[in-house]
């Protein structure tokens, strides 16, 4: 059977027109630069460790970005200034100098803030949107958690 080269030429224009759009949280995608602050409790900066932003949809990247001395941060994605834009469940990476260790193993409870919020799934509490603009985030506030609420006391039968 012999095809004749215009079908075959029609047929990969064809295929060459169902051009592909990069997927969210691929290496094509657009990055827009994210500035942002964590504050302790106490209204003092986190100093050390990194901020991690976890996607909530099928993107393949998580921006991070280093705590300075003010507790200040700016996103890279794989080494590129920035993060694409959406929705991100966040998550605080302890610097190693900030983890005590017992027995070879990181205590969370050396943390100068409550270990939720080092969840590795992102589920601290803490939520950001990244815009398709550059965008400065409102500080993150630590709270400390408070301890379980007191039982009920029981009446007493007279």
């Amino acid at each position: 059977m012999r095809i004749s080269r215009s079908v075959v030429a029609v047929a990969l224009l064809g295929l060459a027109g169902c051009g592909v759009e990069p997927v969210a949280g691929t290496r094509n995608e657009t990055l827009y630069p994210v500035h942002g602050q964590v504050l302790l409790a106490s209204g003092k900066p986190l100093t050390a460790g990194a901020v991690v932003f976890v996607p909530t949809t099928g993107q393949d990247s998580s921006p991070r970005g280093d705590l300075d001395s003010s507790g200040r941060f700016t996103l890279d994605t794989r080494g590129a200034v920035g993060a694409p834009a959406g929705d991100y469940k966040v998550r605080l990476e302890p610097s190693g100098a900030a983890l005590k260790s017992k027995g070879g193993i990181a205590d969370l409870k050396s943390l100068p803030y409550p270990a939720r919020y080092a969840d590795a799934d992102g589920d601290s509490g803490l939520n950001a949107t990244v815009k398709a603009e550059p965008t400065t985030l409102e500080p993150f506030k630590l709270v400390v958690e408070k301890g379980p609420a007191p039982k009920p006391e029981r009446g007493s039968r007279d």
